[in-house]
């Protein structure tokens, strides 16, 4: 979805790069702006782009979902910072980077200490965090931007954690 300004021009270009990014990501084979749309339509993936000038929150907001999950970013300020603004219907407010976790846990007191201690006794610097909670107040997210990569038993360390629920690394 690309809402506001965004949505006055031709967004196509933005479409192939979204396609192009994912299939680079997870395919052993290159992927190109040409090739992309065919192995969404191969992979059953369903590319249905909409465009609203009304702008809400932001500016400009591109969205993308799939396969029940959700991501919105956009640019800010004269700049143009990217920034991600939203997780799975979560409100963040980070800037992607090369390494992030995104924490799924149980809202308590002392989830984040016990979540960044985790991550702080494997060496790992944490370069940037975000939470957030959704409005019942029962279920939150973190993420957070490391220094470097987390390995594997980092990870399970913190889906050891009594209320996490889970951890998901992403690399870009």
């Amino acid at each position: 979805t690309y809402e506001g300004q965004i949505a006055e021009y031709d967004t196509r270009i933005l479409t192939l790069s979204v396609l192009k990014g994912f299939f680079g990501a997870v395919s052993d084979q290159p992927v190109s702006y040409v090739n992309a749309p065919q192995l969404a339509a191969e992979h059953g993936v369903e590319v249905r782009p909409t465009t609203s000038t009304v702008a809400r929150d932001y500016v400009n907001l591109v969205t993308i979902r799939g396969g029940g999950h959700a991501v919105a970013g956009t640019l800010v300020g004269l700049r143009g910072v990217p920034k991600v603004v939203m997780i799975d219907e979560f409100a963040v407010d980070i800037p992607p980077a090369p390494d992030m976790l995104v924490v799924r846990n149980e809202d308590v007191p002392g989830m984040i200490g016990r979540v960044a201690s985790v991550i702080g006794d494997a060496g790992v610097n944490i370069a940037d965090m975000v939470v957030g909670q959704d409005e019942a107040g029962v279920s939150a997210l973190m993420v957070v931007a490391t220094g470097t990569t987390v390995d594997n038993g980092t990870l399970a360390a913190i889906e050891a954690i009594d209320g996490v629920r889970s951890v998901v690394r992403i690399r870009s």
